[in-house]
């Protein structure tokens, strides 16, 4: 059984190992970005991708997140309010949460972004299309 890796470094890497010869493909020197700096470029923005997209480890915090109000209820009074109140107090703290992460994120890309770098990758994927 093939592992096919289909994430954004991979695809990238791969249109330029299989066109990175062919006449009118984009060079990186033609960017003025060397080796280097894209391949540190590559890597870095891909781990901010990945950090967000890890569905297990998001899911264990939004449960976690989302049990620790019945927790604080159950040291009181047991009733069905109380238990919509932690349900909706939850429910809330996942959507704190999840705007955090979204925040946190857009931050992340932005300090990351190199405009030579990006234009160089959007010229390398309309290469593909052709």
């Amino acid at each position: 059984m093939e592992i096919i890796i289909d994430d954004m470094e991979h695809r990238v890497r791969k249109v330029i190992s299989e066109h990175r010869d062919a006449p009118g493909f984009p060079q990186l020197e033609d960017y003025g970005v060397s080796e280097d700096e894209f391949d540190d470029y590559m890597f870095y923005k891909q781990a901010v991708i990945d950090d967000v997209e890890s569905l297990r480890k998001k899911y264990t915090i939004y449960s976690i997140i989302f049990i620790i109000p019945f927790i604080v209820v159950a040291f009181y009074e047991t009733t069905l309010t109380n238990a919509l109140i932690a349900c909706g107090c939850g429910l809330v703290l996942c959507g704190i949460y999840y705007l955090i992460t979204i925040v946190v994120h857009k931050i992340r890309m932005s300090r990351l972004n190199n405009e030579q770098i990006e234009r160089y990758i959007a010229e390398v994927m309309k290469f593909q299309d052709r």
